[in-house]
């Protein structure tokens, strides 16, 4: 049986893309190598770090290693690491636990990644990271609570 050659066109213009392998999603602006603007911090923060910088790697199947290394202005050197998925599941931090034991992320869009840190099974503090339309920014909103019972967000730019 003879086929249109209308129908062969089609078919033939048509192979081509059905072939071709699925588009793979788009990296995360998140991934790669961060460092705190320490100037965004706050007057009360005097007593905060030298410098902070924080990594977040794709190491495949959906996971993530995330890295914080925090230089205090004496040079000690704290350092946390986490391999999460983000599908807000917690999971444990290793090095340093001055902060928190576990961490869980998701990134509810893309440009947008939220951590909660706890610390001994209370929650210690929200993080929402946002990264700038052309991926050299980020700021993070830090929500805590502080003593007298009373949350207070605090805002933080890091650059490439």
């Amino acid at each position: 049986m003879k086929m249109p050659l209308a129908m062969t066109v089609l078919v033939l213009a048509s192979a081509p893309a059905m072939s071709a392998p699925a588009p793979q999603p788009a990296a995360s602006p998140f991934l790669g190598q961060w460092k705190l603007d320490t100037r965004s911090m706050t007057p009360a923060d005097d007593a905060g770090p030298a410098s902070v910088t924080a990594e977040f790697a794709d190491v495949g199947a959906g996971t993530w290693n995330t890295t914080y290394v925090i230089t205090a202005k004496d040079g000690s050197v704290r350092r946390m690491t986490s391999r999460e998925r983000l599908d807000g599941q917690a999971v444990p931090i290793a090095g340093d636990q001055t902060i928190a034991d576990s961490v869980a992320m998701t990134s509810p869009q893309p440009g947008v990644l939220v951590m909660g840190l706890t610390k001994g099974g209370n929650l210690g503090s929200v993080r929402t990271y946002t990264v700038s339309a052309d991926g050299s920014e980020m700021i993070e909103s830090a929500t805590v609570v502080g003593e007298d019972g009373k949350p207070t967000v605090r805002r933080f730019r890091w650059v490439r």
